[in-house]
């Protein structure tokens, strides 16, 4: 096969994807050494002749070894600058081609970063610590971090220092952080850098310099030869830095950046086969590249970018995918089906026929064993209408599409057939694409790997920016992991299966059916990978595949090891990487959720995750605890920013958080000096300092420019302050990384009021009105928007506005204040300024405004004379007379019931008004046709009920206000009835 056809093996880690550009022979033993990494023949390769000569084995850099361990391991850094210095050397001295020379220092690198993610991530625990003197200068290592106490916390200490950026120290028991050091500092080298990110954290260099000076761009240039090597080394170092940023506790913006920038393009570009173009292959790497590309902004909490890249992998795949409703029976005893969600995915042919499958060892998956649920729905009918009728807009509000900074340098486009959802919908049976209508929900076809994957990272997506609680989007995720999980296929690949049920288990623990399962679940996976500790018991017995590896790891004919190795790693840099102890972490923080503080304290403790540990005490009120434990975490590492800003927020001091800033420009640490000047505790003896707070939060931003809280609190200490400038700033990032939050919007429009910019304030309102969860939106927001659209003229804006008011506030004692008059008499103007024409079709706004004025408000408001008198208004509009008389006859109704007419004349002068207004309607209404225009009238005795009312009235205030002039006015009104 071809150096490019390797090089492509490689990325893919899948020797079975087969290329057509076959023509041009590699050398055996470069080849060889290549398929052996893909193949997961790791020790094998570590011990192959050409390896112990260059490196391994090598007698300088065993001397150099030595020198290193013999001075307790005080400077790392040169010692791996002094090791990729030999290992030059020993290579340029081979017979060999430039090519093939970088070829065997990649896979020096690919060789160690697997071994870091093998120990790390996917399992089970490296065999180093045995005398394995065999392995030349790892043995050296590795075996005298058993004896030599000193050596072993220098070795560790400092190899997490060079992977600590952005003020975050990696977890401290990462296990052989040394390779993934290594690994890095080797492809930075092949790439030759100028800016190492390796202890960039001592330098305190500027986060663009370092990204802008640790990637030359030029270095996939076109007519750079051998451009398919250098690729590859830029997809590998990108999947290197991923794997640096997840085992930080906090998002780096210099190594998503750069990741981004490495696995661009051009990259890709430079391995596809140009003469094949449409291979299978050329298909295979394309959905790699846009997966890993989605992984990453995944990772980096880059919404937009990732839906753009899951698209284009979609694109790429062919998968036809849709979820809609069916009929399906949940229970044992169920007789009839209810409505439920399911995913119907099917992968093309093409795909498919590119990946040959492979058996591996499954993850234990945990039976419900409930005596009421089925361990699976039983699907009857396709196409539920009931389900999903509300269900497209949820889906599509619930994915916040938060803008964040657009690192990508990709110019893809989405055909415009393609809706931009991470979930498409069909809301009945019709809108089932044909390739899925005929597939049976309870036994849908295998897909492949990578569109398992695909979907997984949808549900990543969606999961992400979800809030806790959603029942609706829960049930969502739920059918995209099932069809996964109950897939017909026996051959699903060992990491995409556990991380299914990963997710499955962190929904289950939200109900209160499954959280048993759940946790058991989550236990399980924990086990298999070997986070627990020797000591502990476990609650499930080992498989055959964790049986067998640790005691015949190192036999390299062994098959079952390297399928393991090739299995479980093939797929790892497409999915969201979990640390084994993220993962035991994440079983601790579902424990505490449960209220289990002893369980999820002895994990924290087990693995020495004092900070987190301190955390739970405080918030248990055990402050005592918690200080002791952050700062034992200090005596481990002084340097981690982190600790001493945990310590600051459980003691409230803000020189603890000064210190976390001035050690690694730590941003939570500013953010918490902001929120102690915004508003410090009573006990502190400070007063409240918000420009003190407001430069605090500037720096924190600076620090870390895509938190959304972040803005959104200094955009509200900019309100508070009067500074809207620094406001509308605050919250235009606000909504530029989360548009569907409407608080943001609402706050950036009164800032904007406040600087005279109505048309955008109210373009601002209107995205606060149409984004987030309507249920959840206050009704000043609304107010908010009725305000500035009457300053704008858009009268159909306020009635809309008016309308969703009145609805809100109606339950919330606000019958009165629900309602803004003058601006119901106005759109009373505006309905009754045209004349009504019975024969003409209303518009929506006629339409509209009528249902408003004459129905909605009469049935929240009931006592308000000035609001019958508006409804009789349009009533007569619209030719109704008989229903006039009856909104001025409520009017009056409404006064003289009011307990103060007898006490209060401005109640009484009122009524007087109401009165002459009904018994100018009973004269002008009275001989009007009727209702049913039979010949009738709508009052024939109304002269003797206007008479009535008058008499009533004056009755009622004789003793009040005889010798008032509302009274007077009364009695001449009464005459000219009488005489009339």
């Amino acid at each position: 096969m071809s150096l490019k056809t390797l090089l492509a093996k490689l990325v893919l880690q899948n020797p079975k994807i087969e290329f057509d550009n076959n023509h041009e022979e590699v050398d055996e033993q470069i080849q060889n050494h290549v398929l052996a990494i893909v193949n997961g023949h790791y020790f094998q390769l570590l011990q192959s002749k050409l390896f112990s000569e260059i490196f391994f084995q090598n007698n300088d850099i065993l001397t150099a070894t030595q020198n290193y361990v013999s001075s307790n391991g005080e400077d790392l850094l040169t010692y791996i600058n002094t090791l990729t210095d030999i290992l030059k050397q020993n290579i340029n001295s081979c017979a060999i081609s430039e090519e093939h020379k970088k070829i065997y220092t990649l896979s020096i690198a690919i060789l160690f970063l697997q071994f870091f993610v093998v120990a790390n991530f996917s399992g089970p625990k490296l065999p180093f610590e045995l005398s394995d003197k065999e392995i030349g200068f790892m043995g050296l290592l590795f075996t005298t971090t058993n004896t030599n106490t000193k050596f072993k916390f220098n070795f560790q200490t400092q190899s997490l220092d060079l992977l600590s950026i952005s003020g975050y120290s990696p977890y401290h028991l990462s296990e052989t952080p040394f390779f993934l050091v290594l690994s890095l500092h080797m492809f930075e080298r092949l790439q030759g850098t100028s800016i190492s990110l390796l202890g960039s954290e001592k330098n305190k260099l500027d986060s663009s310099f370092v990204i802008e000076n640790s990637f030359d761009v030029n270095f996939l240039s076109e007519q750079n030869q051998g451009a398919y090597i250098n690729a590859s080394i830029c997809w590998w170092r990108a999947r290197a830095l991923q794997v640096q940023q997840s085992i930080l506790p906090e998002i780096s913006s210099e190594i998503i950046t750069l990741s981004l920038e490495l696995l661009g393009k051009k990259t890709v570009n430079a391995l596809i086969d140009t003469v094949n173009v449409n291979s299978k292959a050329n298909q295979y790497l394309l959905i790699s590249y846009y997966l890993e590309n989605a992984n990453i902004s995944i990772a980096g909490d880059l919404e937009v970018q990732t839906l753009d890249f899951i698209l284009n992998a979609n694109k790429a795949s062919c998968m036809s995918l849709i979820l809609t409703g069916c009929k399906a029976r949940m229970t044992k005893h169920q007789t009839k089906s209810t409505a439920t969600l399911t995913v119907l995915a099917k992968s093309s042919n093409t795909l498919l026929s590119s990946e040959e499958s492979e058996k591996s060892f499954k993850p234990q998956d945990v039976q419900l064993n409930d005596d009421l649920f089925l361990e699976k729905p039983n699907f009857d009918s396709l196409g539920d209408n009931e389900i999903l009728k509300d269900e497209e807009t949820n889906i599509e509000n619930d994915f916040t599409k938060r803008i964040k900074i657009d690192y990508s340098t990709m110019n893809d486009e989405i055909p415009t057939t393609i809706d931009k959802k991470l979930i498409p919908i069909a809301v009945k049976e019709s809108d089932i694409p044909a390739e899925l209508n005929n597939i049976d929900p309870n036994d849908q076809p295998t897909l492949a790997n990578l569109d398992n994957i695909q979907l997984l990272l949808r549900m990543q997506a969606i999961y992400n920016n979800t809030p806790d609680g959603n029942t609706l989007v829960n049930e969502e995720l739920i059918a995209v992991i099932q069809r996964v999980l109950f897939s017909s296929s026996e051959y699903v690949n060992w990491l995409i299966f556990s991380r299914a049920l990963w997710y499955r288990s962190l929904l289950e623990t939200a109900r209160s059916r499954t959280v048993e399962r759940g946790v058991l679940q989550l236990y399980s996976l924990v086990e298999e990978l070997g986070v627990t500790s020797e000591h502990t018991a476990r609650l499930f017995p080992k498989t055959d595949d964790e049986v067998k590896f640790p005691t015949e790891f190192r036999n390299s004919t062994d098959i079952t090891v390297a399928l393991t190795n090739a299995t479980r790693l093939r797929y790892i840099y497409t999915l969201p990487l979990m640390p084994k102890w993220s993962m035991d972490t994440k079983l601790a923080e579902k424990l505490m959720e449960l209220g289990s503080l002893k369980s999820a304290l002895e994990i924290y403790e087990r693995l020495e995750k004092w900070t987190d540990a301190a955390l739970c005490y405080a918030a248990t009120g055990d402050s005592d605890k918690g200080v002791e434990l952050v700062e034992k975490a200090l005596q481990y590492n002084p340097n981690d920013a982190r600790s001493w800003s945990v310590l600051g927020d459980i003691k409230s001091d803000p020189s603890l958080w000064e210190k976390a800033w001035s050690i690694g420009r730590y941003a939570n640490a500013k953010r918490s000096l902001a929120k102690f000047y915004s508003n410090p505790p009573k006990d502190s003896n400070v007063e409240k300092n918000l420009q003190t707070a407001i430069s605090h939060m500037f720096d924190c931003l600076s620090a870390n420019p895509i938190n959304f809280q972040n803005w959104y609190f200094y955009g509200c200490m900019g309100l508070e302050v009067g500074n809207y400038e620094l406001a509308a700033e605050a919250f235009t990032r606000c909504v530029s990384l989360d548009d569907s939050n409407s608080y943001a919007w609402s706050n950036l429009a009164s800032a904007l009021i406040q600087l005279d910019k109505i048309s955008e304030a109210f373009t601002a309102l209107q995205k606060s009105v149409n984004s987030g969860d309507s249920t959840k939106k206050s009704w000043k927001i609304w107010e908010n928007y009725l305000i500035v659209a009457v300053k704008l003229g858009k009268w159909d804006e306020v009635l809309h506005a008016s309308i969703v008011l009145l609805n809100d506030k109606k339950d919330l004692d606000h019958s009165t204040t629900s309602i803004d008059i003058p601006i119901v008499e106005k759109i009373a103007d505006l309905l009754t300024s045209e004349p009504f024409d019975a024969n003409k079709r209303e518009t929506y706004f006629q339409k509209t405004a009528t249902d408003f004025i004459c129905n909605m408000i009469p049935s929240v408001v009931n006592s308000d004379s000035r609001i019958w008198r508006i409804v009789a208004k349009v009533d007569f509009w619209r030719k109704k007379p008989w229903l006039a008389l009856e909104d001025y006859e409520k009017s009056y109704r409404a006064v003289i019931n009011n307990p103060d007419l007898t006490s209060d004349e401005n109640v009484w002068k009122i009524a007087v008004e109401a009165c002459q207004e009904l018994v100018s309607a009973y004269e002008n209404f009275g001989e009007l046709e009727g209702r049913h225009g039979a010949g009738d009238v709508v009052c024939k005795d109304w002269k003797f009920k206007a008479k009535s009312t008058i008499r009533s009235l004056i009755s009622k205030g004789k003793s009040s206000w005889e010798y008032t002039d509302g009274f007077e006015a009364l009695q001449e009104l009464k005459l000219e009835i009488m005489n009339s």
